[in-house]
């Protein structure tokens, strides 16, 4: 217990060290979100939703059997029922390896893009797309798209740990991430799901809450 308890007010200094990145990179999404909403609705309105909508029926156009089970293979990476697994896994062997701060932030960067997500959808209420019949379209609002975000933070970070942590090449773990995030914001469109702008609202958002991670991560010294 005695070298329990110096190692766990050592990681509470860490997170409240970490604490204005968390909020910085929070305010600096919500803010990106906000100015899409903007945009979309205000400014680019008339012309957008056309454009939005040719897209996914141009997409429609090339869908095949094998690509619809394709697409709904590459979604899943960044649903909670694959990734809580993989923090679970991940984090497990950089706690063991003493890079419990880097499990810390990988757990926040994964919960901070849900919970911009589920404050968005539920503030902006965009409606999904609904040009064709599908049963795979969700239930709940369109804008952003969450699996963008968890996909560009998640394996971002995950992807900076292996490098950092476990001492995988960059030029791999890089990759392997970008491809992740593309193939995740790709699939959500082409299985009609959401909107064009709402994957890459969620892109970005997400990519501006990873940066802030990143860059708490390396202040408190967890990279």
């Amino acid at each position: 217990m005695a070298e329990v308890s110096p190692r766990l007010g050592w990681l509470f200094q860490a997170l409240i060290a970490f604490m204005p990145y968390l909020l910085l990179g929070l305010l600096a999404g919500a803010l990106v979100l906000t100015t899409g909403v903007f945009l979309a609705r205000i400014l680019l309105l008339d012309w957008l939703r056309p454009f939005e909508e040719s897209c996914l029926l141009m997409l429609k156009a090339q869908a095949t059997p094998v690509l619809d089970r394709t697409m709904t293979a590459v979604t899943w990476l960044a649903q909670g029922e694959i990734t809580i697994p993989v923090l679970m896994v991940v984090g497990g062997v950089l706690v063991y390896r003493n890079r419990a701060i880097a499990a810390l932030v990988l757990a926040i960067g994964l919960s901070g893009s849900w919970l911009l997500n589920g404050i968005f959808k539920a503030f902006f209420r965009r409606e999904r797309p609904d040009l064709w019949a599908s049963s795979q379209r969700p239930l709940d609002y369109s804008y952003p798209s969450g699996h963008a975000m968890s996909a560009i933070s998640f394996y971002g970070l995950f992807a900076a740990d292996l490098t950092a942590c476990l001492s995988v090449p960059l030029g791999i773990t890089a990759t392997l991430a970008a491809i992740i995030t593309l193939g995740v914001g790709f699939s959500r469109v082409y299985l009609g799901v959401h909107w064009p702008t709402d994957v890459l609202s969620g892109w970005v958002a997400g990519g501006i809450w990873l940066g802030a991670c990143l860059l708490g991560l390396v202040h408190i010294g967890g990279l």
